[in-house]
C-alpha cells in the first residue's frame, strides 16, 4: 500500500473513530471538551464517529450524598476552603445563567449548552462503572474514552470497553502530584514548573503509562484560577494531539517511574497555612470573570 492510500486511510480513521468524553462539570473541563468537540464534531447521521457521547459526573465526592460530601469537605478542609470552592461553583453556574437571560455568548458553554450547539447526547451517573452507566456507553460502541477531569475511579470493565484504550488528563507532570489540586500543591511547595499530562488508564488514580507531557511555567503572578486556566489551554489541544495519534497508530506508552511519585488529597488547614506562606493565592472572582 503506497503512502496515498495509508493517508486516505489515516483519515478515514480518524472521521470515523467514535469518543466518548467522561467528565466533571466545570469552567476549565468544559473548555476541554468543547475543544474536543469542536474538533471532533459529531458526524451526521450522529452514530458515524466524532464525540458520540458524553458522561457527567453527578457526585461531589463519590460514594456520599451531596450533604454528606460537604460535610466530608469541610471536616477535612475546614469552612475557608470549601467556601471559596462554592463560590467559584456558585459563579460559574449563576454566569451561564445570566448570560442565557441576556443573550451574551459566553467564553466557555456549559454541558447543557453544549448538547444544543453539538447535538450531541449527555447522560448523568453518580457512578461511572455502574451497570446502567456501562450499558449506555457501550451502545455507544466507543473506540476511545477520554477522561476530562472526572472525580471518579474508572474501573476495569469501562477501561477495557473502548477498542483503542481510555485515557485520562491530569494537570501535573506525573507521576508528581497525582490526586487531587495539583496546582495548589505546586504553589504551596513553591515550585516555578509544573504541567499536564495525558497518560493510559490503568486501575489506579494517575498512575497509567504515559502518552503526552507537556510543561508549564509558574510565575509569582500565577493563582490557582490562573493555573487552571493556562492547565486547560494546553490540555485541550494535548487531548485532539492525542486522538490523532491513536488514529496514526503506536502511541506512546512510558511507564512511570513510580520511585520519583507524591500523591495528594484535600489540604488540610496545614496545608493551606503553608500555601498562603508561600504567598499562593486563590484568585478572585473578577479574574474567575474574565475566562467565562
Amino acid at each position: 500500500m503506497n503512502s496515498y492510500s495509508n493517508f486516505l486511510l489515516l483519515t478515514s480513521y480518524k472521521n470515523t473513530m467514535r469518543i466518548v468524553i467522561l467528565t466533571y462539570e466545570s469552567l476549565f473541563s468544559n473548555l476541554m471538551t468543547e475543544r474536543l468537540l469542536c474538533e471532533f464534531t459529531p458526524h451526521s447521521p450522529p452514530d458515524s464517529g466524532g464525540v458520540v457521547g458524553i458522561v457527567r459526573s453527578d457526585c461531589l465526592i463519590h460514594g456520599k450524598s451531596l450533604p454528606a460530601g460537604l460535610l466530608y469537605l469541610l471536616k477535612r478542609t475546614g469552612l475557608r476552603f470549601v467556601g471559596r470552592k462554592a463560590l467559584e461553583l456558585f459563579q460559574s453556574r449563576a454566569t451561564a445563567i445570566v448570560f442565557r437571560l441576556i443573550g451574551r455568548q459566553p467564553k466557555i458553554n456549559s454541558l447543557r449548552m453544549m448538547r444544543q450547539l453539538y447535538n450531541v447526547p449527555i447522560i448523568g451517573s453518580k457512578n461511572v462503572n455502574s451497570p446502567a452507566t456501562l450499558a449506555q456507553i457501550k451502545a455507544w460502541q466507543p473506540d476511545l474514552v477520554l477522561s476530562v477531569y472526572l472525580n471518579q475511579l474508572i474501573k476495569r470493565d469501562l477501561i477495557n470497553l473502548p477498542t483503542q484504550g481510555t485515557l485520562n488528563i491530569h494537570p501535573a507532570l506525573l507521576p508528581r502530584h497525582r490526586g487531587l489540586f495539583p496546582y495548589f500543591w505546586v504553589i504551596a511547595n513553591g515550585e516555578q514548573e509544573t504541567g499536564v499530562t495525558v497518560h493510559w488508564v490503568d486501575e489506579k488514580f494517575d498512575t497509567g503509562q504515559l502518552l503526552l507531557q507537556e510543561k508549564i511555567a509558574v510565575t509569582p503572578e500565577d493563582t490557582i484560577i490562573s493555573l487552571s486556566h493556562k492547565s486547560a489551554v494546553v490540555g485541550a489541544e494535548m487531548l485532539v494531539k492525542a486522538v490523532n495519534l491513536i488514529a496514526d497508530g503506536h502511541p506512546p506508552r512510558l511507564t512511570q517511574d513510580h520511585a520519583q511519585a507524591s500523591y495528594h488529597s484535600w489540604p488540610r488547614p496545614p496545608d493551606q497555612q503553608r500555601f498562603r506562606q508561600q504567598g499562593g493565592r486563590y484568585g478572585t472572582v473578577f479574574e474567575l470573570w474574565r475566562y467565562m
